[in-house]
């Protein structure tokens, strides 16, 4: 039964509570209430959850159920006709007194304790015919008030901070641990209006705006990490969550604080001890492995077979630790958030060519057929080439590791909705269902016996999930036991904006063919210098800041290669000097070093950035496309086909060549007015544009008459057109060799004295 006499009045004739306020006026007028209603009433309030108590104007109890007995520990003789202070339970007689002389009404519960129970007592004054009388309603919660005080305790005890906000900012609750997170001022603030924001004293965002992210019964939050400098230095994770109603209302906002400074100090502290051990094993890295390298390839003289088969093993372990080394460091500049990418439109064909000839020996040395899928006019990813190619060789790695003799590795790549979707298939022996799930997990490894013969630490595939989900995409694995594996990512499409007509790579800075190496590590400056002279470069060595400043002054080198430790200074100061002086500032730097900053060496200027242990043929390509920018030929390869523009480009670079690149007609117009090349690879059958038109328009232009054309067709040249392909210097048959298209290329150019 709920509600008091007052309230029963007033519902419909024939209603349970009717009949109960029409009982308790007979009976306190002293008359026999009606048959009709007695039995019922009688059996509502036996059976109802609160006791039901009605007393006269003289204060003696005329009405006393069956739960009242219950609660109130008295019988039904002991009470009806004597004076409510028989009832022993403090607090009852005055609110009764207190509603029958009108001196006080009592709109909420007034909250007894009875036997070590928890009684809410509501008691309400009524006028009836015989006069007035007051009508009690008594509820146990007890069980409700031991359920809140638990609730308390668990809020009190526990570690993390609670906030409750109503809707309109005023703070409701908070538990200690809140409270001495957020310094003196949370104190004050329980039972005031003060915002989750004012508290942490960051931008003010009032808890109403977080109301709005509720869906009805769905309940979503924010969550975002805060840095406190009062009362002491805290990182918190906060996470605030609407808090709505059965009818999915929004009521309030309850913010939950995580102290994570102990985490965020051990995450640190981790990250620098990985970076620590990792800088101090590369620098002895660099020199075994490069001196090793120059071993093998005879630069110390002949070495027998025994010879180089234990030099062999040691490059083998030194790549092996390389790798580790670089897993470890990608993992922790991740996690740190200091990993740096530079976002670019990506040629996946071109990027998978690129991988498929780093694999080529090693696939055919296992017996494995490595082979390359691209759909036809796929557009360009955006992403980091050399972050996306690191992700593709380390499938394509495990791909041949796990595949049997025999097998065969496929790269493919295909446009999906607005995603660029690679994916490296095996013939291996596959992974089972339980596995598949952890694959990308740090550290894990499939248990097998092959697994355990090839080793590895479980790095690789969690490097690229990250790679991949800071790019944008997403990464994943099929596989079935026996049946192979594919391993596939996504990419995003390069935007519009983003893909631009390419000219020459670069800007042209670099002339002649001198390098300034500097590095605080004698045996490692030599090192390079050795790596260079081979290719013909001229080498200058400083070892310190000031010995560089004065050699790049006086000496004027093509390229600066620079390691930022330094015994007398810091090497991005000194990075930051050379890009200020006027006479220096147009030398391209490239930061050699182990000090992971690439984003800080491009800021400051830096033309490329490259790890130690120095990868001989990436350092002598870097080197190669600076020096070669000026004073090279410049080659336009037109080409719809981008797979055939990628392996043209590549075998020109490797020649010495700049080259632009365009994939139909209308580009390769647009590339020549840009920045006329000095000659043209051109096909003749393209979309937009077509090969014979572009002829025409070079050549009828007096600015680009002179620039030489070899045509490149694999179809029958159209008779009625060989007026103007007479136009062209020479014209080569698909498919051909990329010798016999160097050598017409280089013939063609030094025809006109390059």
């Amino acid at each position: 039964m709920n509600g008091d006499v007052e309230q029963l009045t007033q519902v419909p004739p024939g209603a349970p509570g009717k009949r109960l306020a029409r009982y308790a006026e007979r009976c306190v007028a002293g008359r026999k209430p009606d048959k009709r209603n007695l039995a019922h009433v009688r059996t509502l309030m036996a059976n109802a959850d609160e006791a039901f108590v009605v007393v006269d104007h003289t204060c003696r109890v005329r009405v006393y159920s069956e739960p009242a007995e219950r609660m109130l520990g008295r019988t039904r003789a002991d009470v009806i006709g004597h004076d409510i202070e028989v009832i022993d339970a403090e607090g009852l007689p005055e609110a009764v007194r207190g509603a029958l002389e009108g001196r006080k009404r009592w709109p909420g519960a007034v909250v007894l304790h009875v036997r070590d129970r928890v009684l809410s007592c509501r008691a309400t004054r009524f006028d009836g015919a015989d006069g007035p009388g007051v009508a009690v309603v008594l509820r146990d919660d007890t069980d409700l008030v031991e359920a809140q005080e638990r609730a308390e305790a668990i809020l009190a005890g526990a570690s993390d901070g609670i906030v409750v906000f109503a809707p309109d900012d005023l703070v409701t609750y908070m538990n200690p641990a809140a409270a001495e997170m957020l310094g003196p001022v949370a104190h004050q603030a329980v039972g005031k209006t003060v915002s989750l924001d004012e508290l942490l004293g960051t931008e003010p965002v009032r808890s109403d705006d977080l109301l709005g992210l509720a869906e009805p019964a769905t309940p979503t939050g924010q969550t975002r990490e805060v840095t406190l400098s009062e009362p002491v230095h805290r990182v918190l994770e906060v996470r605030t969550n609407p808090v709505t109603d059965r009818g999915g209302q929004a009521i309030g906002t309850v913010a939950s604080l995580h102290d994570v400074t102990a985490e965020r100090e051990i995450a640190m502290m981790k990250n620098e001890f990985v970076s620590m051990v990792s800088h101090e094993l590369r620098t002895p890295l660099t020199s075994i492995k490069g001196y090793v390298d120059l071993i093998v390839d005879g630069e110390a003289g002949e070495i027998n077979e025994i010879q180089r088969e234990f030099l062999t093993i040691v490059q083998e372990n030194s790549d092996r630790l390389v790798s580790l080394i670089n897993d470890l460091l990608d993992i922790s500049r991740i996690e740190s958030g200091r990993i740096h990418l530079k976002l670019e439109p990506i040629d996946v064909a071109d990027l998978m060519a690129d991988v498929a000839d780093t694999f080529r020996i090693a696939a055919e040395s296992a017996g494995i057929s490595l082979e390359m899928k691209s759909a036809r006019g796929l557009p360009r990813a955006k992403g980091d080439r050399d972050r996306v190619g690191q992700v593709l060789m380390n499938l394509v790695s495990n791909a041949i590791k796990y595949s049997p003799g025999g097998g065969s590795v496929t790269m493919s790549a295909a446009r999906r909705a607005d995603s660029v979707v690679l994916e490296v298939k095996d013939t291996g022996m596959g992974v089972a269902a339980e596995d598949i799930g952890h694959l990308f997990d740090k550290f894990y490894r499939v248990d097998n016996s092959l697994t355990r013969e090839i080793g590895g630490t479980g790095l690789g595939l969690s490097v690229c999930k990250s790679i991949v989900e800071l790019l944008g995409g997403r990464i994943w694995a099929r596989s079935r036991p026996g049946q192979g594996s594919t391993f596939g990512f996504t990419l995003q499409i390069a935007s519009e904006a983003m893909v631009r007509t390419p000219g020459v790579e670069g800007p042209a800075k670099a002339k002649g063919g001198k390098v300034l190496v500097v590095d605080h590590d004698p045996e490692i400056a030599a090192l390079i210098e050795t790596y260079l002279k081979k290719r013909g470069y001229e080498v200058v060595r400083a070892h310190s800041g000031r010995e560089a400043i004065e050699l790049a002054v006086s000496e004027a080198p093509s390229v600066i290669t620079l390691d930022v430790i330094l015994d007398d200074g810091d090497g991005f100061e000194l990075l930051q000097h050379l890009k200020d002086d006027p006479r220096t500032s147009e030398i391209p730097v490239v930061v050699l070093s182990i000090v992971c900053d690439e984003g800080r060496s491009l800021r400051l200027g830096a033309a490329d950035y490259l790890e130690k242990p120095i990868d001989q043929k990436r350092l002598v390509d870097v080197i190669g496309g600076l020096v070669g920018r000026v004073g090279s030929p410049v080659v336009l390869v037109v080409d719809d086909d981008r797979h055939v523009v990628g392996v043209l480009s590549r075998m020109l670079k490797r020649r010495g060549f700049a080259v632009a690149a365009a994939y139909n007609g209308r580009e390769a117009m647009a590339a020549v007015e840009q920045t006329p090349p000095d000659l043209i690879l051109l096909d003749l059958k393209m979309p937009v544009m077509d090969g014979y038109q572009v002829i025409q328009e070079v050549k009828s232009a007096e600015a680009t008459k002179h620039i030489p054309i070899v045509v490149m067709t694999a179809h029958r040249i159209d008779r009625s057109k060989t007026e103007i392909l007479q136009l062209a210097a020479e014209h080569i048959g698909k498919p051909f060799s990329a010798e016999k298209l160097a050598e017409c290329v280089e013939e063609m150019l030094a025809k006109e004295g390059m």
